[in-house]
C-alpha cells in the first residue's frame, strides 16, 4: 500500500491558552471516503511517531508505517470498508524529517519571519483535537466511526470522547489513560524537560542560529527509549557483557555494559531527527493531559463520553499501569456507558502498543463489527 503527505492549513486554531494561531500539519489517509461520508476512522499517533501509521511512501521505503499490521485492505482498520486518516500533531519530534509537517517553535513565525523557539504558545492534547477536528470538517466528515491511537494518541482518542462526544461512535485506546500517569509525567515528561534545559547549549530555547542542545536532547530521548522498554525486550537485545571497545565496568566508572552502550547509541540515533523545543512542548502537552480538565473532574467527563470505548492497556507497561483502564471503564459503566478493558500480553513492555499489535487485529475487528467483547 503506497501512500502519499497531504498538507492541511488552518488560518486561525484557538488554544487552550486563549491564543490564535495558524496552523500546518501534514495527514496522510489510506482507503476512500464512501459517498455518504460515514465510514471514516482517525488515528492518532504516539509521541514520538508521525502521520505515517500505514503503508509505504515507494518501493524503496525501508519501513512501512507504525500500525502497518492493523491499517489496510482486510486488516483490522480494513481500508476496503473504511478511510483512514492520520495527522501530524502540533510540535511533532521529528520535525527535521521531510515526510513530517507540523507547527512549532521550529517552525516560523509570520509576524516576525524567524522560527518562534520559544515564543511559540503552549499547545495540549486538546489542541491537537481542536485542530483535527477542523482537518476532518473541511473533508465534509460529520461522524466518526471510531478515533483510535496508542499512548498518547490514546490521550487524544480519549479527549475526542470527550470534546466532541456527538461527532464518535467509537474510541479504541491503547497503552494509554485518561489524565498522564506520575511515572510517566515525572520520568519521561518533566525529567527529560530538565535534561534540556540544564544542556548550556539549550540557551533558553533560542538556539536556531547554533547548534542546539544535542547532549541534553539525548539525555531526554535515553529516559524516553529506555521506560517505553522492557527488561526482557532489552536483556533480548543485548548481553549482560562488556561493550565492544569498553573497558569492564567493574574496573573502569566509564566502563559500560553492551545494553547500556546500547541503549544510549539507539537514544542518540532517534534524537539526531528531533528538535529539542519540540520535545518540551509535546512533553509539556502530554504532562497536562487529563480529559477532567475544565470538565468538573474525571467523573463528571466520564458521564460525557457516549462513545463506547475500547481500552487495551499493555500488561508489563511502567508508564501507563493496566488499573488506569479499569479506572476509567468503571467510572464510565457506572454513569450508564459502554467501555470493556482487553489487556494485551507483550514482553515490550508499552511498546508492545506497536511491537505486538499484530494482536490487536481480533478484539478491534470484533469490537468494529459491534460484536459482544467481554
Amino acid at each position: 500500500m503506497f501512500v502519499q503527505k497531504h498538507l492541511f492549513h488552518s488560518p486561525k486554531l484557538d488554544l487552550d491558552i486563549a491564543r490564535s494561531i495558524p496552523a500546518t500539519v501534514g495527514y496522510e489517509t489510506y482507503g476512500r471516503l464512501n459517498a455518504a461520508r460515514n465510514n471514516a476512522i482517525l488515528v492518532c499517533h504516539p509521541f514520538s511517531a508521525s502521520s505515517h501509521a500505514a503503508g509505504r511512501y515507494g518501493a524503496d521505503d525501508p519501513s512501512p508505517g507504525w500500525w502497518d499490521p492493523l491499517i489496510g485492505p482486510g486488516k483490522a482498520f480494513d481500508t476496503d470498508r473504511f478511510f483512514v486518516v492520520a495527522v501530524d500533531a502540533l510540535c511533532n519530534l521529528r520535525t527535521h524529517s521531510p515526510l513530517v509537517v507540523t507547527t512549532g517553535p521550529a517552525t516560523i513565525n509570520p509576524e516576525t519571519g524567524r522560527p518562534w523557539g520559544p515564543d511559540f504558545p503552549q499547545i495540549t492534547m486538546r489542541d491537537n483535537v481542536r485542530l483535527q477536528y477542523q482537518l476532518i470538517t473541511s473533508l465534509g466528515i460529520e461522524r466518526l466511526v471510531c478515533v483510535a491511537g496508542p499512548g498518547t494518541g490514546g490521550f487524544q482518542a480519549l479527549e475526542w470522547a470527550v470534546t466532541y462526544p456527538d461527532m464518535v461512535d467509537k474510541v479504541i485506546a491503547v497503552a494509554t489513560a485518561h489524565q498522564a500517569p506520575p511515572i510517566f509525567s515525572l520520568a519521561v515528561c518533566q525529567a527529560g524537560i530538565d535534561a534540556i534545559e540544564a544542556d548550556p547549549d539549550y540557551k533558553g530555547g533560542q538556539y536556531y542560529d547554533g547548534n542546539g542542545p544535542s547532549d541534553g536532547l539525548a539525555r531526554a530521548a535515553f529516559l524516553l527509549a529506555t521506560l517505553v522498554r522492557s527488561d526482557g525486550w532489552i536483556a533480548d537485545r543485548w548481553e549482560r557483557k562488556t561493550a565492544q571497545g569498553s573497558m569492564h565496568p567493574r574496573s573502569d566508572r566509564s566502563g559500560r555494559f553492551a545494553f547500556q552502550a546500547g541503549m544510549e547509541q539507539l537514544a542518540r540515533d532517534r534524537a539526531r531527527e528531533f528538535d529539542a523545543n519540540h520535545f518540551i512542548y509535546t512533553a509539556r502537552a502530554a504532562l497536562l493531559h487529563d480529559i477532567g480538565y475544565a470538565n468538573r473532574g474525571i467523573e463528571v467527563a466520564a458521564q460525557m463520553i457516549r462513545a463506547k470505548l475500547l481500552l487495551v492497556p499493555v500488561v508489563g507497561d511502567l508508564l501507563f499501569p493496566p488499573e488506569n483502564s479499569h479506572i476509567l471503564a468503571g467510572l464510565i459503566r457506572q454513569h450508564g456507558g459502554q467501555a470493556v478493558v482487553s489487556p494485551l500480553e507483550s514482553e515490550n513492555g508499552h511498546t508492545g502498543a506497536l511491537q505486538d499489535c499484530k494482536w490487536l487485529t481480533e478484539p478491534i475487528t470484533r469490537f468494529l463489527r459491534c460484536e459482544e467483547m467481554h
